[in-house]
């Protein structure tokens, strides 16, 4: 975590080219920046087939690495584009947000993975890392300052929030919360096969277990087991997936 990356973004030492390229291109240098600014001005809004396959095409010489058969959508911005790696078949819908700030950060996206349309993926010199074959669902916010860990086969609703870290520091009343960094309680796990049900929340430090299912409208603040279906505000274990009722306490 590093509370001065809002700072080092107006530092008057380093000159703005070179401020804007670490915060794009996620390194310093003339000419990654102009690639980066040709390939993403040209072709960021094209719309059409075209666009889709121009995209497929050069977007993955911006990227630290890119697997085969990448779809990519219109108005997709792109933050650190050397620290974010992709593996085949990897699906980014329209006015996606990949967020890698920092030295630190990396976005990580195994085969077969799908970001839809309007979600940010914001690693703030942390990491995301999300498995092959998962489905993020529309609008949604994952962010971390620590680490976010995603399974395979996962399948997260619309507008679901995990926020991994990033908690900020308040107990200096001397100081604006703003100004006293953060606190993080080792990041989200999340396991295997596992569903988020929509407009559910996932707080820092929680570990979802392999098979797990959440409810819709729930808030995660405490780790679940295997194989537990959850929900409400905090969410609660009801019952285990395979069982009709819920198992008898011993």
């Amino acid at each position: 975590m590093d509370p001065q990356i809002q700072k080092n973004l107006h530092s008057p030492d380093t000159a703005s080219w070179r401020q804007y390229a670490r915060l794009a291109v996620g390194r310093e240098g003339v000419g990654a920046l102009l690639h980066y600014e040709l390939v993403t001005g040209m072709l960021s809004g094209w719309p059409g087939a075209g666009g889709l396959w121009l995209r497929r095409k050069l977007y993955p010489g911006l990227l630290g690495s890119c697997g085969r058969g990448l779809i990519i959508g219109r108005n997709v911005t792109i933050r650190g584009a050397s620290r974010i790696r992709l593996g085949r078949n990897v699906a980014i819908d329209d006015n996606v947000v990949l967020d890698a700030r920092g030295a630190e950060a990396s976005i990580e996206l195994g085969d077969g993975v799908l970001i839809s349309r309007n979600t940010i993926l914001r690693a703030r010199n942390g990491r995301i890392a999300i498995g092959a074959g998962s489905d993020i669902g529309a609008n949604g916010l994952l962010a971390t300052d620590s680490r976010l860990e995603m399974g395979r086969d996962v399948l997260i609703a619309a507008y679901v929030y995990v926020t991994a870290g990033g908690n900020h520091r308040y107990d200096d009343i001397s100081r604006p919360i703003i100004r006293q960094g953060f606190t993080s309680k080792g990041g989200v796990r999340i396991g295997d096969d596992v569903w988020i049900g929509a407009q559910s929340t996932v707080l820092d430090g929680v570990a979802i277990g392999t098979g797990c299912v959440v409810g819709a409208h729930s808030l995660v603040n405490r780790s679940l087991a295997e194989r537990s279906v959850a929900w409400g505000v905090p969410a609660v274990r009801r019952h285990e997936r395979g069982m009709q009722t819920a198992p008898t306490e011993s």
